[in-house]
Formats: C-alpha cells, structure tokens, sequence
C-alpha cells in the first residue's frame, strides 16, 4: 500500500478517488516510476470524531492501482488511516490522550467516546507495542536526544505538540485537538520534560 501524506480522509474522494492524475507514484515493490493505472476500488471502514468526541464509524472507498512494470497491486491510504487497523490515527490518539494525558478513567473515556473498554486498552496497548518506531522518528525529527526509551505519556505529549509534524503537509494540532489553552498546557509540560535532568526526551 501506499501512504498519501497530504491527503485526509475526509479530502480523499475529491482530491485522489475523483483525481485522473493519481498515478504518477513510485511503486513500492519494484521503484517504477509514474507505471500505475486504476485498478478498482474497494470499500473498508475508518473512524472519525463527532464535535462531542464520540467515535462514529463510516465507510471510505480505497482506490487501487495496479504497476504495469511489476503487475503488483497497491492500495492508496490517506493520511490519517492506519494499515489493517478500522480506528483512524487521530481516534487512537484521542483515546489515549484521554486517559494518559487528561487522567479520565477508563468508565468516563467509554461514556463520552462509546468505545467498548477493550477496545480502549486495545489502542492503548498498540501505542505501546510501536515505542520503539515512533522513538525512532522522534530521534530523526529531534524531538528525542537520550539513550533510555521513552515513556507513552511523553510521546503522547510529543505528538501532541502544537507545532509535531508527521510530514511536512501535516501539521498538529488536529481539529479535536483545538482546545482553549491545550497548546500551552502541552507545550508546558514538554518544557518540564526537558528540564529534568533524567529526562526521556
């Protein structure tokens, strides 16, 4: 599959699925460039949240193209989809921004997003399993300069730093994001972060 950076979900049927100029990608198996033609799509479902911060389920059309230097197929993703996972990106982080950050209890995070408590840990635990990717790319961007690994609460306040970027077409905070005075509460306490002389960060 491939990931479009600077393209959202909610931006993906007008700017990639009604888009005749959507093949000039380097294919991923065998580095042709600009060789893809339109292979059909495909329906897979993805979440979003509502203005009450409730998880809502909704389909998304994937397009497919298919490389005709290596006849193999690959999907295009926007952004914010997660490969095999329904839960979005911003979902996931919400949910454990939730819990991590904002202290809500597992109960009150059920209530307000009507997930199941499972699928809370779930994402939790998902976060955690890719420590060690996402470190890597905390490393590359300078976020992270220590040799000891780094905590999910800091890596949630990381990325959820007003000015993080996945890329340079994302740009944080997400629209759930936008709170009255979040972005300095985030950015205080990275500054706490860096000032501790045992710090992850």
């Amino acid at each position: 599959m491939i990931i479009e950076f600077q393209v959202f979900s909610k931006d993906y049927k007008k700017k990639i699925l009604n888009n005749n100029n959507t093949c000039a990608y380097t294919c991923p198996k065998c580095g042709a460039k600009a060789k893809f033609h339109r292979h059909g799509t495909y329906l897979r479902s993805i979440t979003y949240l509502s203005t009450t911060g409730e998880v809502v389920f909704e389909s998304l059309e994937i397009l497919r193209l298919k490389c005709q230097s290596c006849h193999s197929t690959h999907s295009i993703l926007p952004w914010d989809c997660i490969p095999f996972q329904v839960y979005s990106l911003p979902v996931v982080l919400f949910l454990c921004e939730q819990v991590r950050i904002k202290q809500a209890s597992i109960r009150k995070t059920v209530k307000r997003t009507k997930c199941t408590i499972q699928t809370i840990y779930q994402k939790l635990n998902l976060l955690k399993r890719n420590l060690t990717l996402i470190e890597f790319y905390l490393r590359q961007m300078s976020f992270c300069t220590a040799t000891v690994s780094v905590s999910l609460t800091q890596v949630l306040t990381v990325l959820l730093l007003p000015t993080m970027k996945f890329s340079s077409h994302i740009t944080y905070p997400l629209p759930f994001m936008i709170e009255k005075g979040y972005s300095n509460k985030v950015t205080t306490q990275m500054n706490l972060f860096r000032k501790k002389d045992n710090t992850n960060l």
